[in-house]
């Protein structure tokens, strides 16, 4: 009996703990659960703020990237890097923020256009920058919405041509200053003696 008494002790002993363990993952998420209801919103902000900015990011390089692609018409129709091309490299490499110098290249119809592209590119870029670190070429698929400059140039100069010289509108009479010097109380005080202020 004494036996059966003491094992069934040790029985209950430890299935108890096995009970009190089996509630701890509860009792732990929902302490957790606690925590993070009583401090909401706190630990979202930063994944919402980072949501709202992400497609800023986006637009921003796909803006850099528009402005530091070379198309076409910067090159040759041998695929040599023409003046323009020059300068805009020169502009990149010394003017464009540290983050953006990367210079995009408008792949050509066949690989071959390309390498020549690319190698009139780097050719330009080792010039500009003969020691230190070059910046990265890559090259794009996308061709950057621009004109070339005959066109910019006749566009520019129709602009001049049909803007009217400027010229100043007739002189009327409600600009001209008013030929009254005086208020017009002061005649009726004088002349009539009703003025309201105190007499001498």
């Amino acid at each position: 009996m004494r036996r059966w008494k003491l094992s069934l002790m040790i029985l209950s002993l430890f299935s108890s703990s096995d009970a009190v363990r089996a509630e701890w993952p509860w009792k732990h998420k929902s302490s957790i659960d606690y925590a993070r209801n009583n401090s909401w919103p706190q630990p979202f902000r930063a994944a919402d703020a980072t949501s709202v900015v992400a497609p800023f990011e986006v637009m921003r390089a796909n803006g850099w990237r528009e402005n530091n692609t070379l198309g076409s018409l910067l090159f040759s129709k041998e695929n040599t890097l023409s003046e323009a091309g020059a300068l805009k490299i020169q502009w990149i490499v010394t003017q464009a923020p540290p983050g953006y110098r990367v210079i995009y290249v408008k792949s050509g119809s066949t690989k071959q256009e390309t390498d020549t592209r690319v190698e009139s590119v780097q050719l330009a870029v080792s010039q500009m920058i003969p020691t230190g670190p070059l910046p990265q070429i890559l090259i794009t698929e996308i061709e950057p919405p621009t004109s070339s400059g005959v066109y910019q140039t006749l566009v520019h100069r129709a602009l001049i041509r049909t803007t009217p010289t400027p010229r100043l509108g007739q002189f009327s009479g409600v600009n001209q200053p008013s030929q009254q010097t005086i208020a017009p109380n002061a005649n009726q005080a004088g002349a009539g003696g009703t003025s309201s202020g105190p007499k001498p």
